[in-house]
């Protein structure tokens, strides 16, 4: 029998069900291959608040958020009702605010893995305590310093392209202005049937970058018209809506947008 040690295991399992191959579309309607034991989120929020980071004890205002330290430096983690997960960390824009900047962004396997609560608590503080560890990133010093957003928003379209899910079609980039791009993608079908009987017609991503708080955000949302009526093309509410810091790479600020797509 073949041995593997923890990482192994969870690389083997795909824990967060990322990988670098483009996601398929497959329709499994057997309800016998569904989990019985759904994933336990406050189980997990519980072994994971029992841990320290550094000589930080956890803090959770809410269920689905905990922190370790309130200063710049501090990390949390955020988890959405899609159970995707954000790692994110504390720092200082140029206006002197604080900004929780985005690290890390995982899509829990929805293939589900109740049961496996103090695995999943033990890898998500694996990625805590590395992100914890690392240098603190900022905004640039001066207000024209960064001047590479067209690069990166080149970068983040190509690295979307290459993961979405089969039903994007690329649709190319536009730039606003200087510090402003929109990245859009059609839906394969003319448009997909939304919960709420609308249907999507394209999807955009709105790059930017404040030149006053030196900040980059992404702002992802859908644009839709009622099924059955004529194309209305309505801006919804903001699917994500994310910062980051020019200082991170720019793999790291893709990724994160690159798993919305895999796993919308």
């Amino acid at each position: 029998m073949k041995i593997t040690n923890f990482k192994t295991f969870f690389e083997a399992t795909d824990i967060f069900g990322f990988d670098a191959k483009r996601a398929t579309d497959e329709k499994d309607d057997n309800m016998m291959s569904k989990p019985i034991n759904k994933f336990n989120l406050e189980l997990m929020m519980d072994l994971l608040g029992r841990k320290r980071i550094g000589l930080f004890e956890s803090h959770s205002p809410f269920i689905s958020e905990m922190r370790w330290g309130s200063l710049p430096g501090a990390v949390k983690l955020e988890i959405d009702t899609g159970l995707t997960f954000y790692i994110k960390r504390l720092g200082v824009d140029r206006l002197g605010q604080n900004r929780w900047i985005t690290k890390r962004m995982f899509q829990l396997n929805r293939a589900g893995y109740g049961g496996l609560e103090d695995a999943v608590a033990q890898e998500v503080y694996d990625h805590l305590t590395k992100e914890f560890e690392k240098p603190v990133d900022s905004p640039p010093p001066e207000v024209n310093d960064y001047k590479d957003l067209e690069n990166l928003a080149v970068h983040v379209y190509g690295k979307v392209k290459r993961t979405c899910k089969n039903i994007f079609i690329p649709e190319g980039i536009k730039k606003l202005n200087d510090n402003a791009y929109i990245l859009s993608f059609g839906v394969r079908g003319h448009g997909l049937e939304a919960q709420d009987n609308r249907r999507v017609e394209q999807n955009q991503t709105v790059l930017s970058y404040d030149t006053a708080a030196g900040t980059i955000r992404i702002f992802n949302y859908n644009i839709e018209s009622p099924v059955g009526g004529p194309h209305s093309w309505d801006i919804m509410e903001s699917d994500i809506d994310l910062y980051f810091f020019p200082s991170q790479d720019r793999e790291e600020i893709s990724e994160c947008l690159s798993v919305h797509f895999k796993y919308y």
